[in-house]
């Protein structure tokens, strides 16, 4: 047998072609080109280099071998040239096409919904097909437009369904693929290009009618709903589709604290667990072989489809097929060049897949599993005498979670302790739990009289469901960790060198590997230490404006506000990142949010920050009494707080609160309520002049005409 790609040139194909789009995309985003021109330069320079090599490779000095090396680098070189390009060209077109135009009027908007979501003051709801016409004739929008709008008991999201034709009549905004210099990524790749605000009340023309795909999985949970307790219904739906949005935020949070939130996620498990019942199924077709993968193909492809072709699963899908194929025509397969093929597919079709975490945790956990789980194996079977299945598992585990750490560093600043063992007790039962599910809801859904045996995965289902959920209060069961930010790649290069897939000498592998490995140490030690904020000074965390750290001469740090609901937890991500550990006092201003909303904010954010202090309104006290190992005092109507390294009073205008004013020792810093004009000539008296401002509605800095602002 011989490997398909032994030399792997798929693999660097790929990584050229990710550089390119990265490249691309940093360009946009700073308006410079500069990064992405040379490197293609410099990889054009080592094509033609390569070229001139091999003319040089027909003299008689050259031995065959250095002459067929110099000609197969010189076509490695050529595609990582090609897709270098491709990649950036692919990723400027996907883009570019987001650019566009349109009159900023009211037009009558017409529209299908495709999805419908629920937020805390407001609803979402997403429309394909849409027209707007006004008296100047009429459009049909490119691809999806998103309907945000406040509930004022016009229209509720109950009401509305998908499949749904509606009507209303608003203003059209395109959506930008840039955004405060960074990509747009999730609007881009969910395809919406407009958002729209509606004048007047929404009407459903239509009840309508929904895909393919909706039909059956709603038929699917339907029957599982019919056959099983909710809550195992809803999990076994989400395992099926990787549809996580059933699913209750408990069991969301214990699938996360215990590292098995991948169950959820369709990726390689599932495709690998697909195509070993399917080829137990099949052994009765023999010596057919193309007939069989023919019918995995198209198993595997249909699957993608129910599961709205996810990156992971089509990853996984890819890998699969390569992996099949290479067997059926007498060949070896090799896992690396298969991934770097999946890579390259994924990214032609679906450009900026790089930005998808989802993509990303799918890639880097393979990558671990192939580094380090025969090696790990080996060690756990040979010299700690563990069985072959728990060997087996432990390494699983343990590679993967060495190939998505950074990921998951960057993204989610978690890591879970007891994910290993977790991972050694869910997983076999998933997998039989997993083979149960999938053939019974087959075999119900194509002989609806047999939808009974959906209980028998539903007892082992019950299991994966329940067992999470006893790690969810265990001590350090969810560590925080910091981003590597760029240091990411000195660990993926780190692991190349570790790995068994780097064929150097060990007098000059060795030293590498320990040089990188004391690297990574030292940058990890520097991480922890707390982070120096420049003092006297304001730091916005969040792009509302409905979060600021004040930083005090003597080092104090105070929180105004904890964001809204729509963006704490982002609040919280950049206060872990800055590496807060300790904040002096949180002082809560944002009237746009009910005290009790406040508080689960504010709860959220001690789970990862010490608070020595709350400051709240007389009207908000209520809602705190009850807060443990938080000191909770109300702002003072008639005097001043001290605080460290300044003083905080607040500005009451006819009893109500419109101004907390913090003065510092070199600077002051006014944070207004919402107010009126009255109320604005009453404080811009009690004001300095070297005040700087941060006004809760936007449309109050009108009233401060000269009064510099918190950036």
């Amino acid at each position: 047998m011989i490997r398909i790609f032994a030399r792997r040139p798929l693999v660097f194909v790929a990584l050229t072609m990710c550089l390119g789009i990265f490249l691309m995309v940093k360009g946009l985003e700073d308006d410079t080109l500069w990064w992405f021109i040379g490197i293609m330069l410099l990889l054009t320079i080592l094509a033609g280099a390569s070229f001139v090599l091999n003319a040089f490779a027909f003299s008689k000095s050259f031995s065959g071998r250095a002459l067929t090396f110099i000609s197969v680098n010189r076509f490695i070189w050529l595609f990582c040239l090609i897709f270098y390009i491709v990649g950036g060209l692919f990723s400027f077109n996907k883009i570019n096409y987001y650019s566009t135009s349109i009159e900023n009027v009211d037009y009558t908007v017409i529209g299908t919904v495709v999805d419908v979501e629920e937020y805390y003051s407001s609803d979402i709801i997403y429309l394909k097909d849409v027209f707007i016409e006004n008296n100047n004739g009429s459009i049909e929008l490119k691809g999806k437009t998103q309907l945000a709008f406040n509930r004022d008991g016009n229209l509720h999201l109950s009401e509305v369904e998908v499949g749904n034709q509606i009507s209303f009549v608003g203003s059209i905004t395109p959506v930008s693929a840039i955004v405060d210099g960074n990509l747009n990524y999730y609007d881009i790749k969910d395809d919406v290009r407009y958002s729209a605000q509606f004048s007047s009340s929404l009407q459903i023309l239509d009840i309508g009618s929904v895909g393919i795909d909706d039909t059956i999985r709603q038929n699917i949970l339907e029957n599982l709903l019919d056959n099983m307790p909710s809550s195992i219904a809803h999990l076994s739906f989400s395992i099926l589709f990787g549809d996580s949005s059933y699913l209750s935020d408990f069991t969301n949070d214990a699938f996360k604290i215990s590292g098995v939130a991948h169950i959820v996620a369709v990726s390689g498990m599932n495709v690998v667990i697909i195509v070993g019942l399917l080829m137990f199924l099949l052994k009765f077709i023999k010596n057919r072989k193309l007939l069989k993968f023919i019918i995995i193909a198209l198993v595997l492809v249909g699957y993608c489809y129910l599961c709205d072709f996810t990156p992971s699963v089509v990853r996984a899908t890819i890998m699969a097929l390569v992996v099949l194929l290479a067997k059926f025509i007498g060949r070896q397969g090799d896992i690396l060049s298969s991934l770097g093929l999946a890579f390259i597919i994924i990214n032609i079709i679906w450009p900026l897949s790089i930005y998808d975490v989802g993509f990303l945790l799918s890639f880097a956990s393979v990558i671990g599993i192939v580094f380090f789980c025969n090696a790990f194996t080996k060690f756990l079977r040979d010299k700690c005498k563990f069985p072959n299945f728990l060997a087996s598992s432990i390494a699983v585990t343990v590679s993967a979670q060495i190939g998505i750490y950074p990921i998951m560093a960057s993204y989610f600043n978690s890591f879970s302790l007891y994910s290993i063992l977790a991972n050694i007790v869910v997983v076999p039962i998933f997998s039989i739990a997993y083979v149960l599910l999938f053939a019974s809801v087959i075999i119900s859904y194509i002989l609806p009289f047999l939808s009974f045996i959906l209980v028998v995965p539903a007892v082992v289902m019950s299991f994966v469901n329940w067992f999470p959920t006893i790690f969810v209060n265990l001590p350090y069961a969810n560590l925080y960790v910091f981003s590597l930010g760029a240091f990411s790649i000195l660990y993926y290069v780190a692991l190349v060198f570790i790995s068994s897939f780097v064929f150097i000498n060990h007098k000059i592998k060795i030293p590498i590997t320990v040089a990188l490995i004391i690297a990574m140490i030292i940058y990890f030690v520097l991480d922890l230490l707390p982070n120096k904020f420049k003092q006297d000074n304001a730091t916005n965390l969040n792009t509302y404006q409905s979060a600021v750290i004040l930083t005090t001469k003597d080092n104090g740090k105070y929180l105004v506000g904890v964001g809204g609901s729509y963006d704490t937890n982002k609040v919280i991500d950049k206060i872990q990142n800055s590496r807060i550990y300790e904040l002096n006092g949180i002082i809560l201003l944002n009237s746009g949010l009910d005290a009790y909303t406040q508080r689960t904010n504010v709860e959220a954010l001690a789970d990862v920050c010490k608070i020595n202090m709350l400051y709240v309104t007389n009207q908000m006290s209520s809602a705190f009494e009850t807060l443990k190992d938080i000191n909770v005092q109300t702002l003072p109507t008639s005097d001043v707080v001290d605080i460290k390294g300044g003083t905080l009073y607040p500005i009451y205008y006819q009893n109500s609160l419109v101004v907390v004013v913090f003065d510092l020792a070199e600077q002051d810093y006014a944070f207004v309520l919402d107010i009126d004009k009255n109320q604005a000539h009453y404080v811009k008296s009690c004001l300095t002049n070297n005040t700087k401002l941060l006004c809760y509605d936007s449309s109050d800095y009108e009233f401060f005409a000269g009064y510099s602002t918190i950036a």
